[in-house]
């Protein structure tokens, strides 16, 4: 049996030292209680709650400034870890029936180091983007026909005027629904995609060139380019495509719908003679884009620009009246060969991205708050490894911090030291 100092307790495996209202610091830890800290770190909205968590589970007083130290030091080594193209683990790769690959932005926001809390960069925000990325082992829901679309008529959902408000961000318009009063209320309709098995996820603020070669090593790992199906999604933005085509051209592209809906939805309302108006022709064009006919959704509304007067080519002020319908003729026809739904839905592969915006509020749960600042980039980039390593289905924050080489009461030798 190990012996402790004098000085120190255990507490559930954990040792302390009998200096509790100083707070721990790094040469008083073990690998156990890094592990303990970590943990906590990815899941309580902040280090002072977690010094609070701490004190009242295990009733030992832990500073949110050892806390910051050492999920800094073990993000950062999470970090490099990737940078040195390590691969974690001898875990034994099933190769997916279907792979499926997600991407998007999100932002956080972050500070000078050393100059305080909240102090911003100078001449910046203080808002970074972030870039994440979600690798899904994923099946057909229940019994998949190949060459069968599952769900050819427009699910539900997205005609629902509460759902379909929510989704684009509107306040919610007083129009009849689907079923309303006096009408019969038709068959519910549900989309049901793939179901997930296993998922994994990246996130980082590198640029874009970066964070594709990331993403690509992470794919191989999971041996996503030997699935037999295989699917890359994401929104309209620029990045996205190019680390398809650099690095997943053999990948079906996909545009999510859920963001066509809220480019349709908007551009509906901004034509609509009254709100009613507006959500018929909504769910016009909805429908067409489900049933993959969206050049005859672009031609009805560069026809309706153009007698208006407006190019639809051209863009618009922010106060433009028709700049939504402009902005969604572009989007759309940019995204056009991205958008072949039917044919998707028949090789049992995803139309909505659904899962990465999920994935994205997960993340922001942890990164993303009032008063919440990063330091820039070492902070910033530390807490995000952590945070998704925490979010992988595979335990890889656990295996890393199970393995991890420490020294209980010794400060380790690396520049990561340094909060």
């Amino acid at each position: 049996m190990r012996r402790l100092p004098p000085t120190a307790r255990s507490v559930g495996g954990l040792f302390f030292p009998q200096r509790t209202e100083l707070g721990l610091d790094a040469r008083a830890v073990t690998p156990e209680l890094v592990r303990t800290v970590c943990h906590l770190a990815t899941e309580v909205r902040s280090f002072e709650r977690v010094s609070v968590v701490m004190k009242r589970v295990w009733g030992v007083e832990i500073s949110d400034t050892t806390i910051n130290r050492l999920a800094r030091q073990v993000g950062g080594e999470l970090s490099e870890r990737e940078a040195n193209q390590q691969q974690g683990g001898d875990k034994e790769v099933v190769v997916p029936a279907m792979a499926v690959v997600c991407c998007d932005g999100g932002r956080i926001r972050t500070r000078e180091p050393g100059r305080g809390r909240g102090v911003r960069l100078s001449g910046e925000t203080g808002w970074r983007e972030t870039k994440n990325a979600l690798f899904d082992r994923m099946t057909p829901q229940g019994e998949h026909c190949p060459g069968v679309d599952p769900c050819p008529q427009l699910p539900s959902s997205f005609r629902s005027v509460k759902k379909v408000a929510e989704i684009a961000g509107k306040a919610l318009p007083e129009v009849r629904d689907v079923g309303g009063e006096g009408e019969q209320v038709p068959e519910r309709i549900v989309y049901r995609g793939p179901r997930r098995v296993l998922r994994t996820v990246l996130s980082s603020m590198a640029c874009s060139e970066d964070f594709g070669r990331m993403m690509e090593r992470e794919a191989r790992r999971r041996r996503f380019f030997e699935a037999p199906r295989r699917a890359f999604l994401g929104d309209g933005l620029p990045w996205n495509w190019s680390i398809w085509k650099e690095h997943f051209p053999d990948f079906t592209p996909i545009l999510d719908f859920i963001h066509v809906l809220q480019y349709l939805y908007q551009a509906a309302e901004a034509l609509g003679e009254d709100e009613q108006a507006g959500w018929s022709l909504y769910v016009e064009h909805v429908t067409l884009c489900w049933a993959g006919r969206v050049d005859q959704v672009i031609a009805e509304l560069t026809a309706a620009c153009q007698r208006q007067g407006v190019d639809p080519g051209e863009k618009l002020p922010e106060e433009h009246p028709l700049k939504p319908v402009t902005d969604a003729v572009r989007y759309l026809d940019n995204n056009r060969q991205r958008m072949k739904y039917p044919e998707y839905r028949k090789a049992g592969l995803p139309v909505t991205s659904a899962p990465m915006e999920s994935l994205i509020k997960q993340i922001n749960m942890r990164v993303k708050g009032t008063e919440m600042f990063w330091d820039d980039p070492a902070g910033a980039e530390a807490i995000l490894h952590l945070r998704a390593a925490s979010l992988c289905d595979d335990d890889r924050l656990n295996e890393y911090l199970k393995t991890r080489p420490g020294h209980p009461f010794i400060r380790r030798s690396t520049s990561l030291n340094a909060a």
